[in-house]
């Protein structure tokens, strides 16, 4: 009995170390977010010899799955669980209460959702020119009529939670200020 509660304690102990090499294996090559998905779909479809609309349904399906698992790898860090849970609370809780939405995130680029794009202009005046003093922000791109706006971010050095706190503290200056 004793034996297998050790056996139990090091196996858990090996699963810790391998999830955190591979935590911080992708986050010193993020690109392999990008190109995994991809050699999955061609796997797949090559082996149920899948063609035309039926592959690039398991294609989309295989990306959205491995997109998932990798935001859930980059959010959860073995060593550091608490800040972690903090991290997804203050997502969830300004998910719901922010007017703001994430349409679509890769390392280095975001695209928001923000209702109020399309209906004021000065307000949009006034994301453009904050976002373009940020010292991360590379580039902005703001449609009015999508009511979206495309950020170009340094990723290096900043993480989730901070980009979506520097963005949500920019909007809310915004919303705010007359430049």
């Amino acid at each position: 009995m004793i034996n297998s509660v050790s056996s139990s304690i090091t196996d858990n102990k090996k699963i810790e170390e391998t999830e955190e090499k591979i935590i911080q294996f992708l986050r010193d090559h993020p690109e392999v977010e990008i190109i995994i998905p991809v050699i999955i779909g061609l796997i797949i479809t090559s082996r149920f010899q899948l063609r035309g609309s039926n592959a690039l349904i398991v294609n989309l399906a295989v990306a959205s799955i491995a997109r998932q698992i990798f935001m859930n790898l980059n959010k959860v860090s073995p060593t550091d669980a608490t800040a972690a849970s903090t991290a997804a609370n203050l997502m969830a809780e300004s998910e719901t209460n922010s007017p703001y939405k994430i349409v679509h995130k890769i390392p280095g680029r975001i695209r928001l959702k923000v209702p109020q794009l399309s209906k004021d202009v000065e307000f949009a005046s006034n994301v453009q020119t904050l976002l373009n003093e940020d010292d991360h922000v590379i580039n902005v791109r703001i449609n009015g009529a999508a009511a979206s706006v495309v950020i170009y971010y340094d990723a290096q050095g900043l993480s989730d939670l901070e980009l979506g706190l520097r963005l949500l503290s920019i909007m809310n200056k915004a919303q705010g200020s007359e430049l």
